[in-house]
């Protein structure tokens, strides 16, 4: 029986696969047409740089939200190593605690410089979308990192075992995603 925290945290794994998925599909076909076009009608595309350069930007911060789900990201764990299970468990809380407190702040920093770029009306050179679209994508992925990490201390605070993420066991997240496993 799946659980709220369950359910959550598959709808948004679906958002950050969505995200990373149309952003990678768009630098692809971003690049392909550009270089199609330098073949065929010896011209470059200008559009193809801004294109590829806001599909980074979210494919980047999408990516650091869809790693802390899969329990994927950076951890030190020499002296976490050493330490027994229930202090390994809240090791893992703090630490995701501190993350996800960095994460939302960090997103905070990001709406207010969202804030003055909207403010000022800046827009690409080319495609002249407002500057403010593309750095979107700072607050939204780091606020989305920072509720992965909520969701890490609810499956620890709620669940048996050690968990880095809400839905990653300790010791699994190397083979988590690999097929036949």
């Amino acid at each position: 029986m799946k659980t709220a925290l369950d359910r959550l945290a598959a709808g948004l794994r679906h958002v950050e696969v969505a995200l990373l998925a149309g952003g990678i599909l768009l630098i692809a076909l971003a690049t392909i047409g550009n270089v199609l076009a330098r073949i065929v009608f010896g011209v470059s595309i200008a559009a193809t740089e801004e294109l590829s350069r806001f599909a980074i930007l979210f494919v980047t911060f999408a990516g650091l939200s869809h790693g802390a789900s899969r329990g994927r990201h950076i951890r030190m764990t020499a002296l976490y190593d050493l330490c027994g299970a229930r202090t390994r468990k809240g090791l893992t809380i703090f630490g995701a605690a501190v993350t996800g407190g960095l994460c939302f702040a960090l997103a905070a920093f990001g709406v207010g410089y969202l804030d003055t770029v909207y403010t000022l009306g800046t827009r690409s050179p080319v495609l002249s979308v407002p500057l403010w679209v593309g750095y979107l994508a700072a607050p939204v992925g780091l606020a989305l990192a920072g509720l992965q990490c909520v969701l890490t201390i609810a499956r620890n605070a709620t669940t048996p075992g050690i968990w880095l993420s809400a839905d990653t066991p300790a010791g699994q997240a190397a083979v988590a995603e690999q097929p036949g496993i």
